[in-house]
């Protein structure tokens, strides 16, 4: 398959609209359909023993007492080892969301850049319409290194062009800003930085994990016009170890190293 070539970002951006209701009652009425389905099931039936086994072997990394005990337990966590019977399932339900739903586990498990090249190729052809476009979106920005800058570029503009669901174009609208960034070439860049300013106004509601992808957004767009090198820093207030306030501004042309610290 062809991956969609596009002349710009400005046709991107127009496309790039938010939800309407259609859009979800339309995206709600397929999972359910899809849900019912034999094949469904045995995805679902999967993916519960694979989180039982994983768990498993949390709990039991948790209670080692030595390393070779820990690796024991890291060793026995569940991975590629499901391949085949995802990629069986995957095939039984061939143009179904289940199907895509497979595939991109497929995707997170890791698999030779070749098959991944194809998997990535068919779920842009075959299942646009997926709501696991979001997800492609998010797998696709992280295999720049063995799949090539304009591949991954030409996948995501696919998505944000042509799949119905916003928080799909959301994600991937993202994710190509963020691979654009970091480009060597300027016109990506400044490409790349128009795409994260198209999703903060345009796709303000929409979820990534517990943030949002407009947050995501403003913290790149805030640290590449505020925070690069040569740049005056932001001023900011804070309390010394006597608890005494005091701004960075204080020190103006003075040498000081500021140690930002914390717990995540």
């Amino acid at each position: 398959m062809e991956l969609r070539r596009f002349a710009s970002f400005l046709a991107v951006a127009a496309l790039a609209v938010p939800a309407t209701s259609q859009d979800k009652a339309a995206a709600t009425q397929a999972s359910a359909q899809t849900a019912a389905t034999p094949a469904a099931k045995k995805l679902e039936a999967l993916k519960a023993r694979f989180d039982k086994e994983n768990q498993a072997a949390y709990d039991t990394y948790v209670k080692a007492k030595t390393d070779e005990e820990k690796q024991k337990a890291i060793a026995g966590m569940p991975g590629k080892n499901y391949l085949p019977e995802i990629r069986a399932i995957a095939e039984e339900a061939a143009g179904t969301d289940t199907a895509a739903q497979a595939w991109i586990w497929v995707l997170k498990l890791g698999v030779e850049p070749k098959e991944r090249q194809e998997i990535v190729e068919l779920l842009l052809s075959d299942h646009m319409s997926s709501t696991a476009m979001e997800e492609l979106a998010n797998q696709v920005a992280g295999s720049v290194v063995d799949q090539g800058e304009e591949r991954v570029v030409e996948a995501l503009r696919a998505i944000v062009d042509e799949s119905p669901h916003p928080s799909a174009r959301a994600a991937a609208l993202f994710s190509l800003g963020t691979v654009l960034l970091d480009s060597k070439d300027a016109a990506h860049k400044a490409e790349g930085h128009a795409c994260l300013e198209a999703v903060v106004t345009k796709y303000a509601e929409f979820s990534r994990g517990d943030s949002t992808y407009k947050a995501a957004a403003e913290g790149l767009l805030f640290a590449l016009d505020h925070l690069q090198i040569g740049m005056t820093a932001p001023d900011f207030e804070s309390v010394d170890e006597n608890g005494v306030k005091w701004k960075l501004s204080d020190y103006k042309g003075k040498v000081v190293v500021v140690d930002f610290w914390g717990f995540w």
